[in-house]
């Protein structure tokens, strides 16, 4: 089913909205794994032709957020819940890249910047706000990773990241363990204030190592089960 809110999109840029729009509501989990995606039911719903939704449907596709069946059916994609294993692994090599490449941009008014948003951080876990959470550190490793001001690194991490996010919002309905995240952040600020970058990249490597750990140990039975109940009931219907 589209959500019960859609916005019309703005004439400019037509193709561009329109597929960000839709890998939007992928990621978010507004659309399901096994959601149908009908031409014609977004274009209605986006005001738009539907030469701008097939063009999204095919990038997206491309992407691994949509599945077709010839003459039959286009719908979103089911979660892989292995690939996570994969993605976590090579973002944590990025970053550390990142950090190297950021050390001669990194200002005092950046470091003031990452306190911030890790008290952002902290008071979202402090109210329970599981999603507010998750988007302050993301925002966190943002900060870093645009300092490295390396444009092809930006644009993969980027692509990366929209590939966990999706799978973090299905699997583990927001974010978890983030408590101890907030110590780690203050560790790697403390570094960056230090100017000592080999220990903040030793401490980007520790977080996402136990990011990776605590999501997986705490949350690995019950957020396989929650994926594989959804894909197979979208399964069924198909």
């Amino acid at each position: 089913m589209l959500p019960k809110s859609t916005t019309k999109v703005k004439r400019t840029s037509i193709r561009e909205q329109v597929y960000l729009q839709i890998q939007e509501w992928i990621i978010s989990g507004e659309l399901k794994p096994g959601d149908k995606l009908k031409d014609q039911q977004l274009a209605d719903a986006m005001g738009t032709s539907r030469t701008p939704i097939r063009e999204a449907l095919l990038r997206l596709e491309e992407e691994g957020m949509v599945q077709t069946k010839a003459n039959s059916w286009t719908q979103v994609a089911p979660v892989d819940i292995y690939q996570a294993h994969r993605l976590y692994p090579v973002i944590q090599s990025l970053e550390k890249l990142a950090v190297s490449f950021a050390k001669a941009n990194i200002k005092p008014e950046h470091i003031r910047q990452l306190d911030t948003i890790n008290e952002e951080l902290e008071r979202a876990l402090k109210q329970e706000n599981a999603l507010e959470a998750q988007q302050y550190d993301a925002l966190f490793h943002q900060v870093i990773i645009d300092l490295s001001a390396n444009e092809e690194l930006i644009s993969v991490l980027d692509g990366l990241k929209k590939k966990l996010r999706r799978y973090e919002v299905t699997y583990f309905k927001g974010f978890l363990g983030a408590e101890q995240s907030v110590e780690e952040h203050k560790k790697i600020i403390g570094a960056l204030k230090e100017e000592d970058f080999a220990a903040a990249t030793e401490f980007i490597e520790s977080n996402w190592t136990n990011s990776f750990r605590r999501r997986f140990t705490v949350s690995e039975t019950e957020g396989t089960e929650n994926i594989k109940s959804m894909n197979n009931s979208h399964e069924a219907q198909a």
